[in-house]
């Protein structure tokens, strides 16, 4: 009996350890699929900021939302891609905010997964680990980036999905969280991102709740490593290591308080230096959204996905040249 007792105290213990990695092995997978239903009003609503999209995702674009495996934990995303049979390019798209502020709702993903996906493009997009019903907490650029990797099994899953062109987007803390991708995978053909926090130590000194009321609250062992801590999510520490077979548009209002201009310019330098494929646009007067310039921006971004990302164009020569 002493010696059953013990194999099963063993068997036991390495049941334990074997769980969490056979749990983790499935990362990626989608437990649950479901049809994502939009109510009329908010149909009506896209219909007051742009008719004429409106009348486009009606006929053209599918919604979906899905419960996915991360680390083990049941995310929740969604998806939008194209009515029309057919093999298309795919996108990442990496939502801003934290917790519930800045959550995919109705009307942004028509707004922007939806635009995406009318551009012919299968587009999904997560929203983070503890958020919307989500297992686990998010901690605004650590292991919560697993959940935007574990977003390329789940494309691998869609008939639709030409997981050989993936390109990567993001705007405000979704674009720390696409530099963050950028650093770990060359995987991505090409890169968006719009007023994206890139030096979260001027981000803290300009809104000082950013640091109590984001940084302090999730990111794990805050108090006790905040420097570290806050370079791990600063690109302006680390730009060279992003990877240079990624062409990156970078977009920034001059007016934007929320992440301030100057955070996106410190960047642009250090990526000149290091010469990594780059187009920046500072537009004049725009705040955080660049609702002011928002139809050039969307110009900006269908053009830069549509030229490296679907037609597969060269890498431009960032070598000085010429007469």
């Amino acid at each position: 009996p002493q010696n059953i007792l013990i194999m099963l105290k063993v068997f036991g213990f390495l049941f334990l350890l074997v769980l969490p990695a056979r749990s983790f092995s499935q990362d990626g997978t989608v437990i649950e699929k479901t049809t994502y239903t939009v109510h009329d009003s908010v149909w009506s609503r896209l219909q007051s900021m742009d008719a004429g999209l409106a009348m486009k995702l009606k006929d053209s674009v599918d919604f979906f939302r899905i419960t996915y495996l991360s680390d083990g934990l049941k995310v929740k995303g969604f998806i939008a891609e194209p009515k029309a049979k057919g093999i298309y390019p795919c996108i990442i798209s990496n939502r801003g905010g934290n917790r519930d502020f800045g959550m995919w709702n109705p009307l942004s993903i028509l707004y922007f997964l939806g635009r995406m996906a009318n551009w012919n493009y299968v587009v999904v997009a997560s929203q983070y680990r503890g958020n919307d019903g989500g297992e686990g907490m998010e901690e605004f650029g650590g292991a919560d980036v697993n959940d935007i990797f574990n977003l390329i099994p789940v494309l691998n899953q869609n008939p639709k999905a030409d997981t050989s062109r993936i390109g990567i987007e993001g705007t405000s803390r979704g674009g720390m969280m696409t530099y963050l991708c950028l650093k770990r995978s060359c995987r991505f053909k090409a890169a968006a991102v719009t007023a994206g926090m890139a030096n979260a130590f001027l981000n803290t000194a300009a809104r000082p709740e950013m640091e109590s009321g984001v940084f302090a609250e999730l990111v794990p062992d805050y108090t006790a490593n905040r420097e570290q801590g806050l370079k791990d999510r600063s690109v302006v520490f680390w730009a060279d290591q992003l990877c240079k077979t990624t062409p990156l548009l970078i977009m920034h209002g001059s007016a934007d308080w929320r992440v301030l201009p100057e955070e996106s310019l410190e960047l642009v330098g250090q990526l000149y230096a290091a010469k990594h494929p780059l187009r920046f646009i500072l537009f004049e007067g725009a705040d955080h959204g660049i609702r002011e310039w928002r139809d050039e921006r969307f110009v900006q971004t269908k053009r830069h996905f549509d030229y490296y990302l679907r037609d597969g164009n060269p890498l431009p020569m960032m070598e000085k040249h010429g007469k």
